[in-house]
């Protein structure tokens, strides 16, 4: 009877979950058909909005409902590339690598596994009868042995070549000429410089190509005085726009209904009286500090932090002690680069961290200059109160966990019987849907908490918060939702036996843990249909712009960042929580394989409103250069792991020290693969090896080698940059002015004639995962084209490559040639996934220097708090002129500003052109 009930609730789990997601699915999807054209500024801002760049300006999308999918499909990889972003096209690149290997894994493992459980036996019901809970004769298991080594060492494999790639794509992505260009790709951040160190004669004998030199300083108090005045500048324009409006509404009302009009009319105390005008406290604990009048004692007091704060910036930087960080920019990219590798090989700064690649918006500055044991003191206590928070969020993950298989509880819970009298359908609502949609809402709340004790743990920079949350979050994520809750579930479906018989508490929890895949078929089917859906329809962008906003926006600040501002994504956030559906994959590929279907549908579906959103609805966030994309890679050896082990765990629980001993070899191997990759890629991630940048300078192929991808090059450049004493300062200064020099060292070095000619003769057919287009790529004129010639000949290339797809074409496989053309690119990832092909697939806006004003440039890495402007005010102009009167008021305090905004005939503000301290944003 328990067998039946199990197996009801699991097939009704399963038809109520995916009724009601593919109801939803279906409401989304109209939602976002119906008013994708007629609401552009939610559904397409990139591609109206006209603040956003040129670069990053989305095509116009055809009018058809549904025609939208095949055009954003069709898009070349360049085109991706430049307007997702880097980040956003390495996310959507690992969304259709795991799905692509869900296809693969379905294809070959479940015509043997289906076949196998479904006669293993057993007598299990529903999705359990094709699951290993259904295999009870011994040897039968041998099938799933064989098969885990073929697909996790499929997955192995993958992470492999996909890592090369990246490392390729890396390097070609920083010696392009935009991203060679950008101040941050010129700019050595280093940590815990020692004090012998903290001055620029020290500095510049041992960096010669130094041009620019910033050390952080003691900024504490005058940041302290910035954010007053800022805090209370924003409550000043606040207190203007709300008598303002309120006056506006007054006058309005009176037009109307034909009364007369306050007088005089350009008074304020004419529409609202002395004692009800805005006030503040100095102190903004409650109940503490002296009201103040916001118009007259306000305006006096940020006039003062005015003249204080810039008092002593004029001070700086004699005003300021030194903390022990030091930003260092050098003459080109480069010797960035030569610099960045050798510093591990310096004495001096052999205990210093080093930092590349971060722009000055980057930084947290708070966290500059912290001393080797504040920094391990917060770090310390970062990590410990992340760990408790693992160990106590368990709690509530349990009790969800325990939900999924609730009807299992009632024999020893009493008052929980009557669920076994409730219909099937509700049943499979309470144990499917109820418990997904629980613990996608807790693990929702804790990313803001991560992030934060990021901070608090001492992270320098903004792409190392992203980096420590995406680790701890990930954490979480195996932890509660895989561990906690398959767990919690197995435990759940076998308290009533473990109770009778605690010895049997293995072999139960050893048959249950199969069964416990089927919460999460709910849960793909949550995230794979209705999260999807929902990504696409923007419900809550929707409702605020159409209906909230106009109740919360009462400014025209406000309102002007309604229409502007565009959403990030948080790639930290979506990797986590996408790299989770990889470990529910891989560890249930095996022991429940129909699992697979439903991971993989996910990923398409997830991968197709991506996609679309990353092109039309969602701006580029901190440029990360696509670092996040390693780090999942490297976190799915946890779903290997998790996979291995649970696997082995069955053999052991039937016995079979065969498979025992044969699955424990592939953990091992696993174990040394993850090693080995971690000891060849990680050096290569943050670093370009000389040669890559030497080539992309002169114009010459094969200072590159890809048969290390210049692994030997940074060891070596490392090492030998410091010896040599005065000779290095000439050679510095030589290489850095003399960029059209051959390089035939390198050469020699690095690379030989047959490793070249492979290359060369490869590109005509590399192509990447994302495209199928059949364009030759004919890079053997690179070398011969200087350094005017080659943008244009990129960009026609990038043209000639527009009709190329990101996606593999099911219809390709049934052309011979076309398979082993993808199987060659498959298994020879260093010939078809070389640098020389990242090169010819960049956008045409990544060979155009980003050219920025030389004074920005000075300026770029001093504390913010240094170089921080007066706050500019923005108020509506109104007809009668009480807007002016605050112009007026505020003379020699703080900048006011009514222009291009006005209020209509019904007494609403509205702008009319861009704030007063509207800047185009130029990063980098």
């Amino acid at each position: 009877m328990a067998s039946d009930t199990t197996s009801s609730s699991s097939v009704s789990a399963f038809v109520s979950s995916l009724i009601l997601n593919l109801i939803i699915f279906t409401i989304f999807v109209l939602i976002f058909v119906t008013f994708r054209l007629k609401f552009s500024a939610v559904y397409q801002p990139r591609a109206t909005i006209e603040t956003v760049p040129a670069e990053k300006k989305a095509d116009p999308q055809p009018a058809g409902p549904f025609s939208w999918i095949f055009f954003i499909l069709s898009r070349p990889e360049s085109y991706i590339i430049e307007k997702a972003g880097v980040d956003g096209y390495f996310f959507l690149r690992y969304l259709v690598t795991f799905g692509f290997l869900g296809v693969i894994g379905g294809v070959f493992l479940w015509p043997i596994l289906f076949a196998v459980n479904a006669t293993g036996g057993g007598t299990a019901k529903g999705f359990d009868i094709i699951s290993l809970s259904n295999v009870t004769k011994k040897w039968h298991v041998f099938a799933h042995l064989f098969c885990s080594w073929l697909f996790f060492g499929l997955i192995i494999y993958t992470i492999y070549k996909e890592l090369i790639y990246y490392v390729s794509f890396r390097h070609a992505l920083q010696v392009s000429p935009k991203y060679a260009s950008l101040q941050s790709s010129k700019t050595l951040m280093i940590d815990n410089v020692p004090e012998s160190l903290l001055n620029e004669e020290s500095l510049l004998r041992l960096f010669p190509a130094v041009t620019n030199v910033w050390f952080t300083r003691k900024t504490k108090e005058l940041q302290k005085l910035v954010k007053k005045r800022d805090k209370l500048a924003g409550k000043l324009e606040g207190g203007m726009n709300k008598v303002l409006n309120k006056s506006m509404k007054i006058r309005a009302k009176a037009i109307k209904k034909n009364k007369a009009l306050p007088e005089p009319e350009n008074e304020l105390v004419s529409y609202i009286p002395e004692k009800k005008m805005p006030t503040y406290k100095d102190k903004p604990i409650p109940f503490v500090g002296q009201k103040k009048k916001l118009f007259t004692e306000g305006f006096d007091e940020v006039g003062e932090l005015n003249t204080e704060i810039s008092t002593q910036q004029e001070t700086y930087p004699a005003g300021f002690d030194k903390t022990g960080s030091v930003f260092l920019e050098f003459i080109s990219h480069l010797e960035l680069q030569r610099a960045y590798q050798a510093v591990p090989y310096s004495k001096e700064l052999k205990l210093c961290r080093r930092f590349t690649n971060v722009a000055p918006e980057d930084i947290i500055w708070e966290n500059t200059g912290l001393s080797f044991k504040t920094r391990a003191v917060k770090k310390t206590l970062a990590v410990t109160v992340l760990t408790l928070l693992i160990i106590f969020w368990a709690i509530p993950v349990a009790v969800v966990g325990a939900i999924s298989n609730i009807n299992y509880l009632t024999d020893k819970v009493h008052f929980l019987k009557f669920i076994n009298n409730l219909p099937d359908k509700l049943m499979g609502i309470i144990t499917a849907l109820l418990p997904t949609i629980a613990l996608s809402v807790l693990m929702s709340l804790l990313p803001p908490f991560i992030s934060k004790m990021g901070k608090v743990g001492g992270c320098m920079t903004v792409q190392e918060v992203n980096k420590w949350t995406q680790q701890w979050y990930y954490a979480f994520q195996v932890i509660q939702v895989f561990l906690v809750t398959t767990l919690a579930s197995a435990a759940s479906s076998s308290v009533t036996k473990i109770i009778k018989n605690p010895s049997s508490a293995m072999t139960l929890l050893g048959q249950k843990l199969p069964p416990a895949a089927n919460f999460y078929i709910s849960y793909m089917l949550l995230q794979g249909l209705s999260i999807s859906s929902g990504t696409l329809a923007r419900i809550v962008p929707l409702i605020l712009s159409f209906v909230l906003g106009r109740i919360l926006d009462s400014t025209p600040r406000k309102k002007w960042n309604r229409a502007h501002s565009l959403g990030q994504p948080t790639w930290s956030v979506m990797y986590s929580l996408y790299g989770m559906f990889t470990v529910i994959m891989i560890t249930y590929s095996i022991i429940s394989p129909i699992i697979i279907a439903f991971t993989t549908i996910a990923y398409i579906l997830i991968y197709i409103a991506y996609l679309y959103c990353l092109n039309y609805v969602l701006d580029h966030a901190v440029d990360n250069r696509g670092r996040n994309y390693p780090l999942a890679l490297f976190e799915v050896f946890v779903g290997l792991y998790l996979g291995e082990i649970c696997l082995t765990a069955l053999f052991v629980f039937r016995k079979n020290w065969a498979c025992v001993v044969l699955e424990v070899l592939m953990i091992v191997v696993t174990i040394i693969s993850h090693l080995y990759f971690r000891w060849i890629f990680e050096p290569l991630l943050d670093t370009v090896p000389v040669g890559a940048t030497k080539e992309a300078d002169a114009g010459i192929e094969g200072a590159y080698p890809m048969k290390d991808q210049g692994l030997k090059q940074i060891k070596e450049e490392g090492k030998s940059y410091f010896v040599g004493g005065e000779d290095r300062e000439l050679t510095n200064l030589k290489s850095a002015d003399d960029r059209s020099s051959p390089f035939a060292d390198d050469n020699a070095n690095f690379d030989d004639g047959k490793t070249q000619q492979t290359n060369t003769n490869s590109v005509a057919h590399e192509q990447s995962l994302f495209s199928d287009s059949n364009t030759a790529h004919d890079l053997e004129k690179i070398g011969s084209l200087d350094n005017e010639e080659k943008p244009l000949r990129e960009a026609n290339q990038y043209e000639a490559n527009s009709s190329g797809s990101n996606m593999p074409k099911l219809s390709n496989f049934a052309n011979p040639s076309l398979v082993t053309d993808f199987l060659n690119k498959f298994h020879k990832p260093r010939q078809y996934q070389s640098f020389n092909f990242c090169r010819s697939i960049m956008p045409s806006s990544y060979h155009v220097p980003v050219i920025r004003d030389e004074a920005d440039l000075s300026n770029g890495f001093n504390d913010p708090a240094i170089t921080a402007e007066e706050p500019k005010l923005w108020i509506a102009r109104d007809p009668v002129g009480l807007s002016t009167n605050f112009v007026k008021l505020s003379e020699g305090k703080i900048l006011v500003s009514d222009e291009n905004a006005i209020y209509n005939e019904k007494g609403a503000s509205m702008w009319t052109g861009n704030p007063p301290d509207y800047t185009e944003e130029v990063k980098g």
